[in-house]
């Protein structure tokens, strides 16, 4: 099989061509060019730099949050796009459970945090594996109420993810020696991890259609907490989670 792999759900863009064997190519960029403008362009340079066409791919894994909600709904989008025109089955992969997947060999907690504003982080714990055993939901909280979560434990603590450059001096000095920090290259989203994610899902038949294919938020948009809010002033809109 071989599947392609989309990861918009951060500032950083990846695209990534997996097999069964091995990775046949991993597209990274990280500058001001928006999701949209580098996306399509960058997936296409990647399958003629392959040697291949859009009909050789087998499926398409897509990051399906958390992070930006621009980001993911442009990752969505078109992965969406190519299931519906190249009739191939698609898998969303968790944000967070492929920044840890990154790291399977890390001997204690691993910790992925990505920045949703206003001194919260997105957030899941795992123990570390080719497959991480999650330890708690996915979640949105505040920093304090994660650092003091992971004060009452004991292990070794890996942070990784976009949340880490602004907390970073937070971290180790509420942690301590406890905190463990990969260089910023080991650090970011990788579409080469999703679509190995996303292959392991294929190989159980877990692929679904791209009409099944949803985000996962966690919260709200900002547009929609002030749609909510003007509505809950003026009783036209119910309250509910996504």
């Amino acid at each position: 099989m071989q599947i392609l792999g989309i990861d918009t759900a951060t500032l950083v863009c990846s695209v990534a061509l997996v097999s069964e064997k091995t990775t046949l190519a991993e597209y990274t960029l990280q500058t001001r060019k928006t999701h949209s403008e580098r996306l399509l362009p960058l997936i296409a340079a990647m399958l003629s730099d392959a040697g291949l066409t859009p009909d050789e791919l087998d499926g398409v894994a897509v990051a399906a949050g958390p992070g930006s909600f621009t980001g993911l709904r442009i990752g969505m989008v078109t992965a969406k796009t190519l299931g519906q025109a190249l009739n191939l089955p698609v898998v969303g992969i968790s944000t967070l459970e492929a920044l840890a997947a990154q790291h399977p060999f890390f001997p204690g907690i691993i910790c992925p945090i990505l920045d949703a504003r206003r001194g919260q982080v997105y957030n899941r714990l795992f123990m570390p594996g080719s497959r991480p055993e999650p330890l708690s939901a996915e979640r949105v909280l505040p920093l304090s109420e994660l650092l003091a979560e992971l004060k009452a434990r004991f292990e070794k603590v890996l942070f990784v993810g976009d949340g880490v450059p602004p907390y970073q001096a937070e971290l180790k000095t509420q942690l301590g020696e406890r905190v463990f920090l990969m260089p910023p290259e080991g650090s970011i989203c990788r579409a080469a991890t999703v679509a190995r994610l996303g292959l392991a899902e294929f190989a159980l038949n877990h692929g679904i259609s791209w009409r099944e294919l949803m985000p996962r938020y966690v919260r709200r948009s900002e547009a929609e907490r002030k749609a909510l809010n003007c509505g809950e002033e003026g009783g036209a809109v119910g309250a509910g989670d996504d």
